[in-house]
């Protein structure tokens, strides 16, 4: 029996446990998580608060040892281990040459003439950002026995490729709500793509692209949503979760909670939509839970609504806070023009809270419409208004066993129980 020879010409040693290498999507920290407030030092002990750390937890409690690398212009921490998750961190320099074009494209004072240019700039930058002489170091030193990548819809995915056959080491990719049609070098990705040990697709829809559009064996091919840790998402009784949340047992509330990104998420359509039912609904009210670049200019729409019934609650970081807010919603509320899965649907869906959502990516896997929520086209807004209206003119009994199938619905598709089986057999050679 031969045994396998890694890049640096040394056996492996035996694990009890896998070792798995991850690797998010964004080219660089810089170009995300930034923008949402997260420093290195927060992102590498603390923050939780993305489907990555569901899927990461599960992973190294139920198949092996994770340990996350990400790319930064200007790495301020070399390790660290993330309380929330158990799993390390590393943060890694990107390559010389993505740093150069980064700094060409978005720092002189004229760069704003070049925005033409972004997707030429894109394309080079997700393959230069992992191609640093630092990563091969770091991974000639780690050894994984299999990478994990978030998505697989730029350049990054095929550098890691590569990356992985040279380590011998299986890659597992899931989809995470890029769209098809804006993919970076789709034609490599042809080659590239069919090669993965395992592609975890977020709906039906996305794994049947998968195998007609890029070839990508079905055997190959599962539907895996994020994992939801049920235990922290048991719904208390309404009056506690109202009594917790500072919020009046007595009336209704519709919630939506994300980042506000007005382009994606749209919340401006949500509030209005709220706006026309809510003379009718004298008792309800909409609560927005979260933060980002759009939150001054929805709070102005927002106060032209109703100044007194529409609450801006900022970002949520306690799973416990979120969960009672859930608890005491009649609904969450989402209006996408794009998703891959929404974290919030299953953690929603988890508390026994209905959804009403936009007809977006993974969404229809969990909101049966009648059922566990209702769905609508997304961009249209009257029928927005009327799925809502539809959330809050039910009876009580209606109302109780929506909350039931909601929950029965998280339950099947996205405990724990349920993914880390699948995730078994993925990490497995």
């Amino acid at each position: 029996m031969t045994t396998a020879i890694t890049p640096d010409h040394r056996p492996p040693e035996r694990r009890k446990r896998p070792l798995i290498a991850f690797f998010d999507y964004a080219d660089v920290f810089e170009d995300f998580y930034l923008h949402y407030g997260v420093s290195q030092k927060l992102f590498g002990t603390e923050w939780n608060n993305s489907g990555n750390h569901a899927f990461l937890a599960l992973l190294q409690r139920e198949v092996g040892d994770v340990i996350w690398y990400s790319f930064s212009l200007r790495p301020e921490l070399s390790e660290a281990e993330h309380r929330g998750t158990g799993c390390k961190i590393k943060m890694l320099s990107s390559s010389w040459l993505h740093r150069k074009l980064w700094s060409a494209f978005y720092l002189p004072r004229c760069a704003w003439r070049w925005r033409g240019l972004y997707p030429a700039y894109a394309t080079l930058a997700s393959y230069l950002a992992p191609l640093s002489a630092g990563l091969v170091r770091t991974l000639r030193q780690d050894r994984p026995d299999f990478f994990f990548v978030q998505d697989y819809s730029s350049g990054k995915f095929d550098v890691l490729m590569m990356l992985s056959k040279l380590f011998r080491a299986p890659l597992v990719a899931y989809h995470s709500g890029s769209e098809a049609d804006k993919y970076i070098g789709t034609a490599i990705r042809r080659l590239t793509l069919p090669r993965a040990h395992r592609v975890l697709a977020s709906s039906g829809p996305e794994l049947e692209m998968l195998a007609d559009r890029y070839q990508v064996p079905r055997e190959r091919l599962k539907v895996v949503l994020t994992p939801i840790e049920m235990t922290g998402h048991e719904p208390p009784d309404r009056s506690t979760a109202c009594r917790e949340t500072g919020l009046d047992p007595h009336r209704r509330y519709l919630l939506f909670v994300g980042r506000l990104d007005d382009k994606v998420k749209r919340v401006s359509s949500i509030i209005r939509a709220f706006g026309m039912i809510a003379d009718k609904y004298p008792d309800a009210d909409l609560l927005i839970a979260g933060d980002g670049t759009d939150r001054k200019e929805l709070e102005t729409a927002a106060s032209l609504v109703s100044a007194t019934r529409i609450k801006f609650l900022g970002w949520l970081s306690s799973t416990e806070t979120k969960a009672c807010l859930y608890t005491a919603a009649e609904c969450l509320v989402l209006a996408s023009s794009r998703e891959g899965f929404p974290t919030v649907i299953g953690e929603a869906m988890a508390c026994g809270t209905p959804v009403v959502s936009s007809q977006v990516g993974a969404v229809p896997e969990l909101v049966v419409d009648g059922v566990t929520g209702w769905l609508f086209p997304s961009g249209d807004d009257a029928a927005l208004a009327r799925a809502l209206d539809s959330a809050l003119a039910q009876t009580p009994a209606a109302a109780a066993s929506m909350r039931d199938q909601a929950r029965l619905m998280a339950q099947r598709r996205v405990s724990p129980a349920a993914i880390s089986t699948i995730l078994q057999d993925c990490f497995r050679v």
